[in-house]
C-alpha cells in the first residue's frame, strides 16, 4: 500500500474526533477534505459512506464504498459497510455476498460473522444463521450482544432449552443487561417454567422500567403461575405495560382476563373494549369481550359484536362464541344475519341445540303469520283446530320456508308450551290431510319439509304432545292404512308415511325396513334413517356390547329398566370445542384459581365414565380432553346402544363401551387416571357407597370429576313429585303425557317453572327429572364430610363466570372458590344456583 498523505491522515483523524463529539458535519468536512488531499485514501471514502449512510442518503453511500474498495480491493471493512447498506434495503442476499468476502480477507472479523448470521436468518437459513453466530463467538467469546441475538433466533424457531442457554451466558458477560433477562424471562415462559421466568423479568424491569414487554410478560408469568397464580401482581404488571405504550392491544386483553378472575367485572370489561378499539380485527379479543358481556348481563351487546365478524372471520372459536351468547338473548327485532347464523349454528351445531331453541323461537315468532296461528291454536287449546283454521296459505308458505324453524325442530325438544300446543295442533293437521288423501296424492315439496322436520321432532321428544283418544283412533288408522300399502307392495305416499311417524316411530312398524325401498324426496328420506336405520343400527349394536358386572337386584335393576324404555337422553348432535387440551391444561383453564397435583403424564391417560347414559357425555369427554382412552359404563343396553351408533357416526375411535353396575366395579381389576360420574350416584340407594367403589378404581394422584342433585336446589322437584304421588301418576309414557296436560298442575303456583326447565319438553326428561324410580338429594355439609373422611383434595366447581364473580365478591378471602362452608352460606341466600346439580373436581392423594 502506498504512503497516505501525512495532511490527509490529520484530517482523518479530526473528522473521527468530531464525530465522536456528535458535530457529524464538520467531521464530514474533514472526510472531504482528507479525499480531496489523498483520492488513493480507502479510509477516507469508507468514513464519508459510513455519514451518508446514517442518513439515509444511500446512493452517496454506496458511491463512497465502491471508492473505497477500488482503492483498497482488499479492504473488509468497506465490504462489510457496504453489506450493512444492501442488508438496510432488504437485498438480503447481495449483503450475505458482501459479508461473506469480507470474512475471506479477514478470517477473525467477527463483526461479519454477526452480520452475516442476520442476513442468513433473514434468508431463512437459520441453521447457517446460527453456525455464523457460533463462529462470531469463537472468535469473541465474551460478545454479549451475540449471545443475546443467538439465544432470540433459537428461540424464534422453537430451541428454547438452547436459548436459554445463550441467554444466560449474555446475562453472565453482562450482568445489567436488561434486554437478556427479558428474552430469558420469554423462553422460559414458552418452555412452561412460569415460576423460573419470574426472576428474570423482574431483573429486566428493574434495570429498564420502561421496557413494556417485560412488564407484559411479567404479567403473563405471574399469572400462568400454578398452583398459585399471582393475579394482583400480574393486573399491575399488565396495567404498567399498557400505560407505557397505550396501544399495546395484548396487554389490555390479558389485563381484561385477569381482572375478570379478581371479580373486578366493570375494569375488566373497560380493559377488553380498550384492546378491541385498538385492534378491531383481533377474533380472540372479540370472542373474550363478548363472552364478558354476555357474563355481565348484555348478552344482545355481545351478539351484535361477534355476529358481525362471522363473515371475515369465521373461525370455530368465534362460533361457539356467537352460540353462547345467542343462548341467553331473546330478540324482538328480526336480523337476518343472526337468524341465517343460528340457523347453521343449530345445525352444525355450534352449541348444545337446546340451549339454541328459545332464542330462535323467539326469532321464529317474528313472523306474525305464524305468530297469529300459534296465538289461535292456544286460544283453542285442548281443541285441535282444522288445518283450514289452522293454517292459511300465508302461514302454510312461511312454514314451509323457514329454515331456522325447521333446523330447530329436527334437532331438540320445543321448550315452550305455546309451540309445543301448536306442533300438536299442526301434527293433528297433517294427520287430517294424510287420513283424506288417498294413495295416488302428493304433497308438494316445500309443505313436506316443514311435516317432515315436525315427524323428527315427535321422535326427538319421544312422542310427548297430547293426544286424545279420537285423535289415536285416527293415527291408528293411518298406520293400518300404511301397512295394508306395504303388504301390497304399493308406495306409501310421503304426507301418509310423516303422519303415521308423528305418531308412532316407524320402526315398531311390520317390516318397516321395506319402507327403505322406496324413493322419497330429501326430507322423507331423513325421517326415515332417523326412525327406521338408526334404531336398527342400535338393535344390531345391541347384541354386541360387553358385559363387565351382573347387575344388582334392587335400585340397580329398577334404574336399568328404566332407561330401558327411555334411553336418556335421546340427543340429535353436539358441539365441539374450539381446541382439544390435554388434562392438566384444560382442568386449570377451567377453574382458572384451582390447586391441584397435575398427573405426571397427561398425555394418554386412562378414563372411567361411570354412568354414560346416551353417550353425550363421553363423546363430550372426549372432544374436551386431548388424548384419553375412555371406558363408558351404562346399566342399560339400549342407552349403550345409542351411545356405540352416535359414537361411530362421529369417528370417534377412543371409547370403549360396556354394561357394569358401579356397585359392583369392586370386582373389576382396571383402575383409572380419571374417572367422571355426573347425575348418576344420586340414582343410588346409598350414593357415598357408590362413591367408595369408585374411589376404589381411581389411582393415587387421579381425578374424578362428580355431579349430584342439591337438596336446595331440588326444593321444587321434591314437591312436584308428591303432587305426582298424590294425584296417583305412574311413570308410564301415557300417564307423563297426562300430567303435562293436567291443567290442575298449570294451574298450580309451585308448579308453574316446570314449563321453563327444558327437561319437561321429552318424555325420558320428563322421567328423569319428576318420575325417576329412585332419586336421593344431596347437602354441600354431607359432600365436605365425605371428602375430609376420605382425605380427597376438593379442587372446585365448575361454574358460569357470573355466579363466581358473585361468590367472589361476597368471599373475596376464597380466591380459589374452594371453601365449602362458604359455597353452603351461598347456596342459602341463591338456592337456585346449583339447580342443574353440584358440579366438581376432586383429587385422590398421592401416595408418599
Amino acid at each position: 500500500m502506498n504512503e497516505r498523505n501525512p495532511s490527509a491522515v490529520a484530517m482523518i483523524d479530526e473528522g473521527n474526533a468530531l464525530e465522536e463529539q456528535g458535530r457529524i458535519s464538520e467531521a464530514m468536512a474533514r472526510y472531504d477534505a482528507a479525499a480531496r488531499a489523498d483520492p488513493q485514501f480507502a479510509r477516507a471514502h469508507l468514513n464519508r459512506g459510513n455519514i451518508f449512510l446514517a442518513r439515509a442518503q444511500f446512493d452517496e453511500a454506496r458511491s463512497a464504498y465502491e471508492l473505497a474498495m477500488a482503492c483498497d480491493p482488499k479492504y473488509a471493512a468497506a465490504y462489510f459497510n457496504l453489506g450493512n447498506l444492501n442488508y438496510r434495503a432488504r437485498d438480503f442476499q447481495r449483503a450475505l455476498d458482501n459479508y461473506q468476502i469480507a470474512i475471506s480477507l479477514r478470517s477473525d472479523f467477527a463483526d461479519a460473522f454477526v452480520a452475516k448470521a442476520n442476513a442468513l436468518d433473514s434468508l431463512g437459513r437459520t441453521a447457517d444463521a446460527i453456525e455464523s453466530y457460533e463462529r462470531a463467538l469463537a472468535i469473541n467469546p465474551g460478545y454479549a450482544e451475540v449471545h443475546l441475538n443467538l439465544g432470540i433466533l433459537m428461540a424464534a424457531h422453537g430451541r428454547y432449552e438452547d436459548a436459554a442457554k445463550s441467554l444466560s451466558k449474555a446475562i453472565d458477560i453482562r450482568p445489567e443487561y436488561a434486554l437478556a433477562y427479558y428474552q430469558l424471562g420469554c423462553v422460559l415462559e414458552a418452555l412452561g417454567r412460569s415460576s423460573e421466568a419470574i426472576e428474570p423479568l423482574r431483573h429486566a424491569v428493574r434495570i429498564e422500567p420502561t421496557m413494556h414487554g417485560a412488564h407484559y410478560s411479567l404479567g403473563i408469568a405471574l399469572q400462568g403461575l400454578r398452583p398459585n397464580p399471582q393475579l394482583e401482581e400480574a393486573a399491575s404488571c399488565l396495567r404498567r405495560a399498557a400505560e407505557l405504550k397505550p396501544n399495546f392491544a395484548q396487554a389490555h386483553h390479558i389485563l381484561g382476563i385477569v381482572l375478570s378472575y379478581l371479580g373486578q367485572v366493570d375494569a375488566a370489561e373497560a380493559s377488553l373494549r380498550r384492546a378491541f378499539a385498538v385492534e378491531p380485527a383481533s377474533v380472540d379479543i372479540l370472542h373474550d369481550l363478548a363472552l364478558m358481556l354476555q357474563s355481565s348481563g348484555k348478552s344482545h351487546e355481545a351478539v351484535q359484536l361477534i355476529v358481525r365478524t362471522l363473515d371475515r372471520a369465521p373461525t370455530w372459536r368465534t362460533k361457539l362464541a356467537f352460540a353462547s351468547c345467542v343462548a341467553s338473548s331473546r330478540f324482538t327485532t328480526n336480523d337476518s344475519q343472526i337468524r341465517a347464523a343460528l340457523t347453521v349454528a343449530i345445525s352444525e351445531p355450534w352449541g348444545l341445540p337446546y340451549d339454541l331453541c328459545l332464542p330462535a323461537l323467539s326469532l321464529v315468532m317474528l313472523n306474525q303469520t305464524i305468530a297469529r296461528s300459534v296465538r289461535l291454536a292456544n286460544k283453542a287449546w285442548p281443541t285441535r283446530l282444522p288445518a283450514k283454521t289452522l293454517f292459511d296459505a300465508d302461514c302454510a308458505a312461511a312454514l314451509a320456508k323457514d329454515l331456522l324453524l325447521h333446523a330447530l325442530l329436527e334437532a331438540a325438544p320445543m321448550r315452550t308450551i305455546e309451540f309445543e300446543r301448536f306442533l300438536t295442533c299442526a301434527r293433528y293437521a297433517l294427520l287430517e290431510t294424510a287420513s283424506a288423501q288417498d294413495s295416488t296424492h302428493h304433497t308438494d315439496t316445500a309443505a313436506l319439509q316443514f311435516y317432515a322436520a315436525l315427524s323428527r321432532q315427535c321422535f326427538v321428544n319421544e312422542y310427548i304432545f297430547d293426544c286424545n283418544g279420537r285423535e289415536m283412533l285416527a293415527a291408528v288408522a293411518c298406520r293400518e292404512k300404511l301397512l295394508a300399502l306395504l303388504d301390497a307392495s304399493e308406495l306409501v305416499p310421503a304426507v301418509l308415511l310423516l303422519a303415521v311417524a308423528a305418531y308412532f316411530p316407524l320402526y315398531t312398524l311390520r317390516g318397516a325396513s321395506r319402507l327403505l325401498a322406496a324413493k322419497y324426496a330429501d326430507p322423507v328420506d331423513g325421517v326415515l334413517r332417523q326412525q327406521i336405520c338408526e334404531p336398527l343400527e342400535e338393535q344390531r349394536l345391541r347384541a354386541h356390547v360387553k358385559s363387565l358386572t351382573s347387575i344388582t337386584a334392587g335400585v340397580s335393576e329398577e334404574v336399568r329398566d328404566q332407561y330401558e324404555e327411555n334411553p336418556y337422553p335421546r340427543w340429535v348432535n353436539l358441539p365441539k370445542p374450539d381446541l382439544a387440551l390435554h388434562f392438566n391444561d384444560e382442568l386449570q383453564r377451567a377453574l382458572q384459581l384451582a390447586t391441584f397435583t397435575p398427573l405426571p403424564d397427561d398425555s394418554a391417560p386412562e378414563v372411567l365414565i361411570a354412568g354414560c347414559g346416551t353417550g353425550s357425555q363421553s363423546i363430550l369427554f372426549v372432544r374436551r380432553f386431548r388424548g384419553v382412552r375412555v371406558l363408558a359404563i351404562d346399566l342399560s343396553l339400549s342407552s349403550i346402544s345409542y351411545a356405540e351408533r352416535k359414537t361411530q357416526e362421529l369417528g370417534i375411535t377412543n371409547i370403549e363401551y360396556a354394561q357394569a353396575d358401579i356397585l359392583k366395579l369392586g370386582d373389576v381389576a382396571r383402575t383409572f387416571d380419571i374417572i367422571e360420574s355426573v347425575g348418576v350416584l344420586h340414582h343410588l340407594a346409598e350414593p357415598f357407597n357408590g362413591w367408595r367403589t369408585l374411589l376404589s378404581r381411581l389411582r393415587p394422584g387421579g381425578f374424578m370429576g362428580l355431579g349430584f342433585y342439591s337438596e336446595v336446589a331440588r326444593r321444587h322437584i321434591v314437591r312436584a313429585r308428591e303432587i305426582i304421588a298424590k294425584r296417583g301418576f305412574a311413570s308410564t309414557p301415557e300417564d307423563i303425557r297426562r300430567f303435562r296436560q293436567d291443567p290442575a298442575v298449570h294451574a298450580n303456583v309451585e308448579l308453574q317453572w316446570l314449563s321453563m326447565s327444558p327437561d319437561f319438553y321429552s318424555t325420558s326428561e320428563c322421567r328423569d327429572l319428576l318420575f325417576h324410580v329412585q332419586e336421593q338429594r344431596l347437602t354441600l355439609n354431607q359432600i365436605e364430610s365425605f371428602i375430609a373422611e376420605s382425605g380427597l383434595h376438593f379442587i372446585g366447581f365448575e361454574l358460569d363466570h357470573r355466579t363466581l364473580n358473585q361468590y367472589r365478591a361476597r368471599f373475596p378471602d376464597d380466591g380459589p372458590g374452594t371453601n365449602l362452608r362458604n359455597w353452603a352460606h351461598f347456596e342459602a341466600d341463591h338456592p337456585d344456583t346449583f339447580a342443574g346439580m353440584y358440579r366438581f373436581w376432586i383429587q385422590k392423594p398421592v401416595v408418599t
